[in-house]
């Protein structure tokens, strides 16, 4: 089984004053997404300094030198299932319907932030999930299971 612990939203240092200590999240992890709104290189730096493998794309609030390294999105193969990351753009409502236009191909998990409120459902056989925000009064952060050709979820609240 392959695990991958997925973070979004931390917007350091706007509104935590020190970036979360992720490393016991991060132990038996095989990569690390992030999924943008650390507003610091420095929080892309820290995830590197993990030593796992880390798939990054930018957020809305991220400063120009992330939106130089990252791109907006990205689609990652992991076991014969595609995986799409994005950061995600407007408000909660109808936030499926515009990660998927996001992606010109099929994806079997859309994998996004920006609102801060997790999520962890299929739609149509297609796992939707959002981590949620280490940058709030209920910080929660995700992992990301693959195994025998299914993909599924789980929200984690510190």
């Amino acid at each position: 089984m392959i695990k991958i612990l997925v973070v979004s939203d931390i917007h350091y240092p706007d509104r935590v004053s020190v970036i979360p200590d992720l490393s016991k999240f991060a132990i038996d992890v095989k990569a690390i997404f992030a999924l943008g709104d650390f507003t610091s290189f420095d929080v892309l730096n820290y995830l590197s300094s993990l030593k796992k493998i880390v798939y990054a794309v930018y957020g809305n609030m991220d400063e120009p030198l992330l939106k130089e390294h990252l791109r907006d999105k990205i689609s990652i193969e992991i076991e014969g299932l595609k995986v799409c990351l994005t950061h995600g753009n407007g408000g909660p409502k109808g936030i499926e319907e515009r990660i998927r236009a996001t992606f010109e191909a099929r994806c079997n998990a859309f994998v996004f932030g920006h609102t801060h409120q997790p999520m962890n459902k299929y739609i149509d056989e297609t796992l939707y999930f959002n981590p949620g925000s280490l940058a709030i009064q209920n910080p929660s952060l995700g992992y990301l299971f693959v195994e025998d050709g299914n993909i599924w979820g789980d929200i984690v609240y510190l």
